[in-house]
Formats: structure tokens, C-alpha cells, sequence
């Protein structure tokens, strides 16, 4: 099935139609965009684009679609609706539905697909060769027992006979199914076996000692005939098989109770406390790494002491970590995470920015924050990044909920809406409630409807603009700002309403303790806290000053006087950095001198206002102020020591900047003004030593691949394994070495596990995590760029 033949229909496409499958399929639309009809069928027809694609069709369209592959050349609408037992209008919608979103082409009555997707489905189904084949290695006698145990009366009939009879009654779906339905269990189980071609490690071992092997009942039961002695199901039996597993047909929407929700104030007010959490978080993780396991992540010991210390729930907390580091806020630094430089913008954007960051981000996570459980009970600790279909089933919830339906009405009927999750009914239960209560705790969904906050980024998603800002701009006005009110007591304390804003939390976090945390925090000021604000270079004049403005009154009586009495006692002791040397007016010196928690300082004195010590500088001011002395550092030339408290923040090498994305409607105006991509630019150098070595890589794969090379952006693979299972990895290009490209291999997104991303065989008994490595892999070669290679640019 030529490239060109999907070309031809896509150039044959009115803009309006043109526009509309370009907004289903956003990934062809990121830079370098295809250049022609041509490309664009090349970069439609690859894995990388088939696989989202896939994963936002329901149950009904999913099997319409392997119909069409099952038939082949023979797939038309009558044909898929008589092998489906369907109706023959339900079936041209769903086909209509394939080829509106490029999975699928007409050409008259007949219908096409990309070559990758049609193998793909037909291993799907799995089975051998058509019963006529096989019929041709078989002894006569053999045929005889398979047509007998059908219902077939083969008296007199010879080989050829039996042959030609044994393809009438195999072209029998509905037969064929009834007999499947009645074999026992562990025939059942065998047949799948053998029809996708696992044996299960226990064929040729037979059966235990008493009982029937069920590969000899399967024979006997006409469904597998022997090839060389070899069982093997006939394709006819494996259709057959399928047919079966999808109860003969189309099943047709399920109904869904609409939506019951809560008032709107209430998913803002669960937004507001999402943006709080994630801010406080990331203030305290400036101040302080949290602290990361040895194989990385945040244990449960550092979650419990963060937990207490901010005041979070243990789930919020674990959302927000897997949050903030999906939003690039947060980020790797030696022994733990800390802020990335990210972070100073987002704490100071408006709410609605703030919390629209943070609500696509979830969005895009593949797995569900609140169920990070892997083999078992075992957790892998946030913010590791999980292989999971969670994503899947979290983004179609949202979408057919977003309708007016109820969240939870969507999940119990997900197996229809997201077909290709591939979870057993436990485990798939367990993502469907994770994802309501991250919705919830996120004020995306209110109760069981998808908020007006949740449906702005919902909306802006569909766009596939810049995601962020157009969420941001929806949400504004129903998140608007929030006055941040601080009051002074006069207990010493400041009470804090509202979010904080940055500078707010900054002052209070240089002179006060956090006693209490929500929706009002509660600050104490105390001798040490305001010390340390002096240490780090304020005044007590410009503390007061600043207090003053950010509070509704004046700033109370006790708490000026301890500002003041601070500031006065500050610096009377004075460190010189000369290894060092304590200087003080001479009673002072001499109480020091004499002062036993301060002995192992080794003091000695060497004038009547100047002690000496052989510890460094911070060392002996620890030791001062731990005795509760104010005492200020100093350097070699006597000017004092600022000590100023720096914010921690982690690099941004893991977050992969977004590659610019076309809008749909430019796009099919560029296509259609220039089917062929003849007017483009001339191919850079980079494409041509590609080309050379390695000559089975289309026009599409070229362009991208030589993209990723010149601008070292992300690039997604896919290829074929030893064992023949599909690999799909994000890797990042870094040049071409002789005959080998090198390149730095994340396992990131779309990593997919044997035997292929589009494969319902794939069934996760609990997710797992990716290893990031470095690989090589040669252009010319079998291995990730090889015949069956292929590549596309990542967006994020």
C-alpha cells in the first residue's frame, strides 16, 4: 500500500476537511512541518503519530478499524458491517471517524489504511495461514476428523473435496464461534495462545496425568490442524476468535447520567489550595532541598517530615511534587530537588497563570500521581517518571465528560471510551478513581462535572497553540487575584490570608517561623528570626518599614520594641575573619572568655577587648549565637559580613523546550497553495548524508531526523527488537559519527513496551519506570534507524 495513494486522497480534501484532520493529528503540525501532500501521508502513516491517534478512539471505531484490516482488499462498508454483524450505517460512521482523523482512506468503496497500522491489527488477531493452506500439508484423514466435528458428512469424499469443503465451512464465522464459546475453559486459554503465537512455556509437555492436553481438544474440536505434525490455528479460526472476544459487533455508545455538580466556588476554591500547596512547596524547597533517595525520588520519610512541616495532606503533597517538576518547576540538584529558574516567573504571574501551568501540566503526566504502585505494593517514589496508560484514560475522561457528563459515569464505561488501556478490571478501577480525586484536589472537576476552570484547559488543549497562555487567558476571570491580607498581633505573631505573594513570603521567611499553615498561616517573630533577617543584611529600619506596608495597620508596639532590641544587640560582638579573632568590649570579652558552653572554642586572649581561636569564622559565630549571643562577622580589612540566605535552584537541562507548532489552518492553506513541496527551501547537508547512509528512510523521516541533528532537539524512534516487538523511545541526537548516529536516550514519554504501543496484548499488570541511557545506534543499521525505523519530532 503506496504512500502516494494516501497522498492522493489527502490532496483530493477540501480545506475544511484538510483543517480538521490537522487538528486531530497535532504532531504533524509541530516544526519542521511536512513539506506536501506526500509528507504529510509519511509522517501520518508513522507509529509516532499513529499511537495518540489511536488512543482517542472508543471501543466501536477501534474494532470498525480492524475490520478494515482483517478484509483487506476486500473492505468496504457492506463487507466490515456482514464480518461485524452490525448495522450498516453505525459502521460507515465509524469508518467516516477513521478517515476523518487519517487512520483511514477511501479509494471509491474500498478502504485503505497505513501499512504499519493494518499489520499492526492483523498480529493482532494472530492465527496462521487460511485453512486451505494448510489443509494442502494435512493427511486426508486428519481433514475428516476437522470437518466432522463441525457438522460436516464427508463420506466418499476425497482430498480435494475435503479441502474445498473445509474452506466453505471455515468462510462460516458464526459456526466457528459457537463451537469456540463451547470448549472449556483452558481450551479457550490454549487457543489464545496459540492463535498469537505464545505457547505459554508449557507446550510440549502435554497434559497431567487424567486429563484431555487442550491442544488435543481444540483438534478434536476442528479448530487447529496439524502443519509438519505442528498445531496451528487457521486464520478463519482466529477471526473467528476475535469475533468472539468482541461479541460479534458494535455495541454503540454507552448511556451516561449527566453531570451533578458542585457550585462554582468550590473548584476555585480547591484550585486556589492547589496553587497554594505547590508555592509552598517550592518556597520551602528553595530555602531547603528536599531531600532525594540514593535511586532517586522523594521517600516516604522526607514526604512524612514535609507533610508536617507545610501542613499538606500526604496525597496533595505527592501530587504536588509530580506536578511541579511536570511544570518544570522542579527540578534535580545534588541529593535532592529544588526550584527550577522557571520558578521566580510562575511565583509571581497571575493566580489564573499559576494555577493553568500547573492543570495542563497534570494533564499531560502518563500516569496517575496517586497511584504510583509498581509490582505489587511496591512504590516508585514521585517525581520518577512512570510507564503507565493512566494519561490515556485521565484525558479521555475528561474529554467525553466534558460534555455535561458525569466524571465518574465516564470511568465506569472507560473500557468503551479508551479501549486500549489494557488494564485488568482491579487495577483499572483503582487509575479511574485516582484520576476524579487529582481532578478534585486540582478543582479541574467539581464534584462529578469538569468545572469552568477545568473546561478553559480543556479547551486549550483542543487548540494546540501555546497550551499554557491560551488556558491562562480563559481562566482569569473565574480565578482572579486574591488579596493576600497580613495582620500584625500583638503576640508577636502575623497572621496570613490568602496566597502570599512572593515578596510577602520572602520577608516573612527571612525574619519569622511558620507555626501554622492554610488557608491562614500563622508567623511568629523571635530574637533569632529577626537576628537572622539582620545577618542577611536588612535593617531595622527597612524591616519595619516593610512590615508596615505589606500589613493593614501599624506595625504593633511588642514587635517594633524586639526589632529594635535586636538591632541593638546586634553586632555588639563582633568575629574578625583572621581564624579567628573575637573582639567585644572588655567585660563582655571576659564574659565569653568564661563561659563554658564556649570552651571548646579554645579561646584565648590576647588584649584586654580581643579573644583569639583556631576555628574557622562560621564556626565560633554558630558557637556565639548558640550561647545566645548576636554576634556579626567580619572580614580580614573589617567590613562586615552580609549573610545572605540563598535560594536553591536546580538546572533545566531535563526540560525539553516546546517546538513551535503550526496552526491547522496555516498548515492546509501551505499544503494546498504547494501539493508537492516544490517551493521549500533547498534540503540541508545534514539530509543528504542521511539519505546516503542510510536509503530506506523516507523524505519525512529525513527532514526530521536531520531537524533533531542541526537544533540537538528530541526526536522519537521506533523500531523493531530481536524478538519483533515494536520500541518507541525519545532520544536527543548529538551527531553523526562515521556510520553511527550518537545520541542520549531518555525513555521518556512514549516509551512502549513489547510487543507494541498500539498493542492490547500489552497487559500491564502494574506500571513501570524507564532507565534514561546513552545509546548509539547506526544510521545504516538494523538498530533504531534501520529499515524499519522511524522518527518524529517531541513537543515537550
Amino acid at each position: 500500500m503506496s504512500d502516494v495513494s494516501f497522498a492522493g486522497y489527502l490532496s483530493a480534501l477540501d480545506k475544511d476537511a484538510l483543517v480538521r484532520l490537522l487538528d486531530v493529528r497535532p504532531d504533524v503540525r509541530r516544526e519542521p512541518v511536512p513539506s506536501g501532500f506526500r509528507q504529510l501521508a509519511q509522517r501520518l502513516s508513522g507509529v509516532e503519530s499513529i499511537v495518540p491517534a489511536l488512543h482517542t478512539l472508543c471501543r466501536d471505531t477501534l474494532i470498525a478499524g480492524e475490520a478494515v484490516a482483517l478484509l483487506g482488499e476486500a473492505a468496504t462498508a457492506p463487507a466490515v458491517a456482514a464480518l461485524l454483524g452490525a448495522d450498516e450505517k453505525s459502521v460507515r460512521d465509524e469508518l467516516a471517524v477513521l478517515c476523518a482523523i487519517g487512520l483511514a482512506w477511501a479509494d471509491g468503496e474500498v478502504l485503505h489504511q497505513p501499512e504499519v497500522l493494518r499489520d499492526q491489527w492483523m498480529t493482532e488477531v494472530g492465527g496462521g495461514r487460511p485453512a486451505v493452506k494448510l489443509a494442502g500439508a494435512a493427511l486426508a484423514d486428519e481433514l475428516r476428523a476437522c470437518l466432522s466435528a463441525l457438522g460436516v458428512d464427508v463420506a466418499g469424499l476425497r482430498k480435494v473435496e475435503l479441502v474445498a469443503r473445509l474452506g466453505e465451512v471455515m468462510a462460516d464465522s458464526r459456526l466457528l464461534g459457537d463451537v469456540i464459546r463451547g470448549l472449556p475453559a483452558a481450551a479457550r486459554v490454549r487457543l489464545e495462545e496459540l492463535r498469537l503465537g505464545d505457547f505459554g512455556g508449557m507446550f510440549g509437555f502435554g497434559a497431567p496425568r487424567g486429563r484431555v492436553d487442550p491442544t488435543e481438544l481444540l483438534v478434536r474440536a476442528g479448530l487447529v490442524l496439524r502443519s509438519n505434525r505442528r498445531p496451528e490455528v487457521p486464520r478463519e479460526v482466529a477471526v473467528a476468535a476475535w469475533l468472539v472476544d468482541h461479541n460479534l459487533g458494535l455495541t454503540g455508545r454507552p448511556a451516561v447520567a449527566a453531570a451533578a455538580g458542585l457550585p462554582a466556588t468550590a473548584a476555585v476554591a480547591a484550585a486556589r489550595e492547589a496553587v497554594r500547596a505547590v508555592s509552598t512547596l517550592l518556597d520551602e524547597a528553595a530555602r531547603k532541598p528536599v531531600a532525594a533517595l540514593k535511586k532517586g525520588g522523594v521517600g516516604t520519610r522526607e514526604r512524612g517530615r514535609l507533610a508536617k512541616l507545610l501542613g499538606l495532606p500526604d496525597d496533595v503533597l505527592v501530587l504536588s511534587i509530580d506536578i511541579a517538576f511536570a511544570a518544570g518547576l522542579l527540578g534535580e540538584v545534588e541529593g535532592g530537588y529544588a526550584p527550577t529558574g522557571a520558578y521566580g516567573t510562575w511565583r509571581e504571574a497571575a493566580p489564573g497563570a499559576q494555577w493553568a501551568a500547573l492543570a495542563v501540566a497534570w494533564h499531560g503526566i502518563e500516569h496517575a500521581p496517586l497511584m504510583r504502585e509498581i509490582d505489587g505494593d511496591r512504590e516508585l517514589p514521585p517525581p520518577l517518571p512512570l510507564m503507565s496508560m493512566a494519561g490515556e484514560m485521565r484525558r479521555a475522561m475528561l474529554r467525553e465528560a466534558r460534555a455535561g457528563l458525569s466524571v465518574r459515569g465516564v470511568g465506569a464505561e472507560i473500557d468503551w471510551f479508551c479501549p486500549l488501556h489494557g488494564y485488568e478490571p482491579g487495577a483499572r478501577d483503582e487509575k479511574t478513581a485516582a484520576t476524579v480525586r487529582e481532578a478534585e484536589l486540582l478543582g479541574v472537576v467539581a464534584g462529578d462535572r469538569v468545572s469552568g476552570l477545568g473546561d478553559a484547559v480543556l479547551a486549550a488543549i483542543g487548540t494546540g497553540g501555546d497550551v499554557v497562555a491560551d488556558a491562562a487567558e480563559g481562566c482569569a476571570s473565574l480565578l482572579p487575584e486574591a488579596g493576600c491580607t497580613v495582620i500584625l498581633q500583638s503576640d508577636l505573631t502575623a497572621v496570613v490570608t490568602g496566597q502570599p505573594t512572593a515578596a510577602v513570603a520572602r520577608l516573612l521567611a527571612a525574619a519569622a517561623l511558620n507555626e501554622a499553615r492554610g488557608d491562614a498561616a500563622v508567623w511568629r517573630f523571635t530574637p533569632a528570626g529577626v537576628r537572622a533577617a539582620l545577618d542577611a543584611g536588612w535593617t531595622a529600619a527597612e524591616l519595619l518599614a516593610e512590615l508596615a506596608d505589606v500589613a493593614d495597620r501599624a506595625v504593633p508596639q511588642p514587635l517594633e520594641y524586639l526589632v529594635n532590641d535586636a538591632a541593638r544587640r546586634h553586632g555588639q560582638v563582633r568575629v574578625r575573619e583572621t581564624r579567628s579573632c573575637v573582639v567585644a568590649d572588655e567585660a563582655l570579652a571576659t564574659e565569653i572568655l568564661n563561659t563554658r558552653e564556649l570552651t571548646k572554642l579554645r579561646l584565648s586572649r590576647v588584649a584586654p577587648t580581643v579573644l583569639t581561636s583556631p576555628y574557622q569564622l562560621d564556626h565560633v559565630l554558630e558557637r556565639l549565637r548558640a550561647a545566645g549571643l548576636s554576634p556579626v562577622g567580619e572580614k580580614a580589612d573589617g567590613t562586615t559580613v552580609v549573610e545572605r540566605r540563598e535560594e536553591h535552584r536546580a538546572e533545566e537541562t531535563g526540560i525539553v523546550a516546546a517546538r513551535a507548532v503550526v496552526d491547522a489552518p496555516e498548515l492546509a492553506a501551505r499544503l494546498l497553495a504547494d501539493p508537492d513541496g516544490d517551493r521549500d527551501a533547498p534540503r540541508s547537508g545534514t539530509v543528504d548524508l542521511i539519505a546516503r547512509l542510510n536509503p530506506h528512510l523516507d523524505d519525512a523521516e529525513l527532514v526530521l531526523l536531520s531537524h533533531a541533528i542541526d537544533n540537538q532537539d528530541d526526536v522519537l524512534i521506533s523500531y523493531k527488537d530481536k524478538n519483533g516487538g515494536h520500541t518507541v523511545r525519545q532520544v536527543r541526537p548529538y551527531g553523526i559519527r562515521g556510520r553511527w548516529l550518537e545520541s542520549f536516550c531518555s525513555c521518556g514519554k512514549r516509551t512502549a513496551s513489547s510487543p507494541s504501543p498500539t498493542s492490547r496484548r500489552w497487559r500491564p499488570r502494574a506500571d513501570s519506570m524507564p532507565a534514561p541511557h546513552r545509546q548509539g545506534r547506526r544510521p545504516g543499521g538494523s538498530g533504531a534507524l534501520g529499515r524499519r525505523g522511524r522518527q518524529h519530532g517531541c513537543a515537550s
